[in-house]
């Protein structure tokens, strides 16, 4: 009798010690939209036990697409006192992060973004007092896209251009923060009669080979097929990081207007990179400066210069203003206009923004 009442009390201990060390977790990560990785430690823990528990959150971030961890991370130890207790990342800090796929160049900064794509994540709550035993188990899908797919600029939605050799461009996804390693993949083709964009696009074989550039702009090669007058044609762009597609643009269609006889296909000048550093290489370009620079000041507003390099005194020849967006801008400026500008004379175009930055670009002009 008195064995079986032993017996009787180390199962209740158990079943209590059992019951102490109960925890449940509901996690609070959203599903889809941009994030963060303080994003992904969002969670309500529930202690049913009747004694603190001493716990650490273990976190893996699985690629869905490639079925390779990302991130795998552990938390600080944190205490779990009786009752609920809802937890963030500031509650479980300092976390320790490790990074799986060093090809795949994660924002390395615990505050920072995480890469565009689709994902896993699994978290295991393990009791520190209890050599790491496992207390509780759980998974999410989440999905990282940007706020904004790329953006078609030029040319317009059923624009006529009056070139067989156009120029694209178009503006990045944002936040761009949100991209490692981004590129772009484009597609033009032929859009038939009675159908429609869309359809053409999944459909028709593109009129020239597959682009893939990492460029807000590509020129139609002068080496391909020359775009018909006749026919509309319809083009797309695909925001890609480290080659995986991860947003897609509107679908655009134009026409080619037929040229005067004897005229020469117009062909425009490609955007040029404005630099913190002046180096020695010199853009050519014609009645338009065309230049791409990434506005990570956010300012609203820069004012401009034009100075001459090769005259005495290098004298301001033109001044302006130009409107800017956060991230990455295509920026065009007149020059048809300037009379003080001489033809393969090189020239300095130069703001300051707000950061007290200069950039700059030389360049010269061929009207």
């Amino acid at each position: 009798m008195h064995k079986k009442w032993l017996f009787f009390c180390l199962l209740l201990q158990g079943l209590l010690h059992i019951t102490h060390a109960q925890v449940s977790m509901t996690l609070q990560v959203p599903p889809t939209g941009v994030l963060v990785k303080n994003q992904l430690w969002n969670m309500v823990l529930v202690n049913s036990g009747s004694t603190n528990v001493l716990a650490r959150v273990n976190l893996v971030l699985l690629d869905l697409q490639t079925n390779q961890p990302v991130i795998t991370a552990v938390s600080a130890p944190v205490s779990l006192s009786k009752g609920a207790r809802q937890l963030q990342a500031r509650d479980l800090g300092p976390v320790q992060y490790a990074y799986s796929i060093p090809a795949s160049r994660v924002d390395m900064d615990p505050n920072g973004m995480l890469p565009a794509g689709r994902y896993q994540v699994c978290y295991t709550i393990v009791n520190i007092q209890k050599a790491n035993n496992t207390l509780v188990e759980n998974c999410i899908q989440i999905n990282v896209d940007p706020l904004s797919p790329p953006l078609l600029n030029t040319p317009a939605d059923e624009d006529k251009v009056i070139t067989p050799y156009p120029q694209f461009t178009w503006l990045p996804p944002t936040p761009v923060g949100l991209f490692n390693d981004l590129a772009y993949a484009m597609i033009i083709v032929e859009v038939l009669p009675g159908q429609g964009k869309a359809d053409a696009i999944q459909q028709n074989i593109p009129v020239n080979n597959a682009v893939y550039t990492k460029n807000l702009y590509w020129n139609y090669p002068a080496s391909g097929k020359s775009l018909d007058t006749a026919r509309v044609y319809a083009w797309r762009v695909v925001a890609m990081n480290s080659g995986k597609a991860v947003a897609m643009s509107d679908i655009w269609t134009f026409k080619v207007t037929a040229m005067k006889p004897n005229s020469q296909p117009v062909k425009e000048d490609p955007y040029v990179e404005v630099k913190r550093a002046q180096d020695a290489s010199i853009a050519t370009t014609g009645n338009v400066l065309r230049i791409t620079y990434n506005n990570a000041a956010a300012d609203s507003l820069i004012k401009y210069s034009i100075s001459s390099i090769e005259e005495a005194g290098n004298p301001v020849v033109q001044e302006g203003e130009l409107i800017l967006q956060y991230g990455t801008n295509l920026l065009q400026v007149p020059l048809k206009k300037n009379k003080k500008m001489v033809e393969n004379k090189v020239y300095l175009f130069r703001f300051t923004n707000s950061r007290n930055e200069s950039w700059t670009v030389k360049f010269t002009v061929n009207k």
